[in-house]
């Protein structure tokens, strides 16, 4: 791992000092949750047509393959 070092408001690291208290869990396990949940925070937009679209699997039919084009059909190319 890599050593880092920040300064934080001293406000902050009473409320951080008093969360490793509180949960007995070290500051710095505390500070590597958090930078962890920060840059791996994914939002999930529920417009986005794939949940719409289930159930979506294989046709039975020859020549269709949705399996290998399913961008196509959860995403159409919009005409200009």
């Amino acid at each position: 791992m890599t050593l880092v070092q920040a300064q934080i408001p001293e406000g902050e690291y009473h409320l951080l000092r008093q969360r490793s208290e509180s949960t007995g869990t070290p500051m710095k396990e505390i500070i590597r949750l958090a930078i962890h949940e920060y840059l791996t925070d994914e939002k999930v937009n529920p417009n986005d047509p794939i949940f719409r679209m289930f159930p979506l699997g294989a046709s039975g039919r020859p020549g269709h393959r949705t399996a290998e084009e399913h961008d196509e059909h959860l995403y159409p190319r919009r005409r200009r």
